[in-house]
């Protein structure tokens, strides 16, 4: 009986030294990005298979980064709402690495003045014609969302492919980068669009951050998996809802003829 004691001794200490995941570890990189979660096909599996088919279709949250200048910018932060606007002071933020951030009529306004011909004007905003991006980044902070799908739209292929970087953290101090590579698809005919179908999270502490070309305007459609809104507590429903992936990327099937099906047969 000493044995069992001890071994249900062990077992209680262990549990009450877990906090419920809450310890300040990461414990899986992928759960960290998208929450463990099922996607209601918006990674791309068939909705036949996944449960709760009657989920809404997802709506996308839409952001433009304009770059005025021909001078190209690299580690550009699109989001991080938690960083740009705990720094607000009379409509301005201060220095960052990229240049002086403003907020004019609900956009962000990064310049950086530099020397000849380094000089810049970067503006983001939001692509949604009652929505402000600061509104947007204010939404993230207080109802975060895993992103299914994003759609990407550039008139250059080589901004369209340009790799994003995800960096993410928590209040414990824990940091967490993924580097998203993006690839158009050899298959299709448009070559201004590309659709990215890597699942990952965004709240207020999210940044993505790219290379901006120059003269270049860029539309990003974040198409929401789930997301979070505490109000829909006030009602008696869940907070977290669910979305189906939109249909404008159609799943690829292999059509394979009889003669070939024969002769593998036999």
């Amino acid at each position: 009986m000493s044995y069992i004691r001890q071994y249900m001794q062990n077992a209680r200490n262990f549990a009450n030294e877990n906090y419920l995941n809450a310890d300040g570890f990461i414990d899986d990189d992928t759960n960290y990005f998208t929450g463990n979660e099922d996607y209601f096909s918006a990674d791309g599996m068939p909705m036949s298979s996944m449960p709760m088919a009657s989920a809404p279709v997802a709506q996308p949250y839409i952001v433009t980064v304009s770059n005025a200048s021909a001078t190209a910018v690299s580690n550009f932060d699109i989001l991080g709402a938690y960083t740009y606007l705990s720094q607000i002071s009379s409509g301005s933020m201060a220095s960052t690495p990229a240049g002086t951030v403003n907020f004019t009529s609900g956009s962000m306004v990064v310049t950086n003045t530099g020397g000849a011909g380094t000089g810049f004007a970067i503006t983001v905003s939001s692509g949604i014609s009652n929505v402000t991006y600061q509104q947007f980044l204010y939404q993230s902070m207080n109802s975060p969302f895993t992103v299914g799908m994003t759609y990407i739209q550039s008139t250059n292929s080589t901004q369209l492919t340009n790799s994003i970087v995800i960096n993410t953290q928590d209040a414990n101090g824990n940091q967490a980068l993924k580097t998203l590579v993006v690839t158009i698809d050899p298959y299709q005919q448009q070559t201004g669009v590309v659709a990215v179908k890597q699942v990952f999270r965004i709240d207020g502490y999210t940044k993505l951050t790219t290379t901006v070309l120059g003269s270049q305007t860029t539309t990003y459609q974040f198409y929401p998996a789930d997301n979070i809104n505490l109000a829909r507590g006030l009602s008696g429903r869940p907070a977290s809802r669910q979305f189906s992936k939109p249909s404008i990327v159609k799943d690829s099937v292999a059509v394979i003829g009889g003669d070939v099906v024969k002769a593998r047969l036999g």
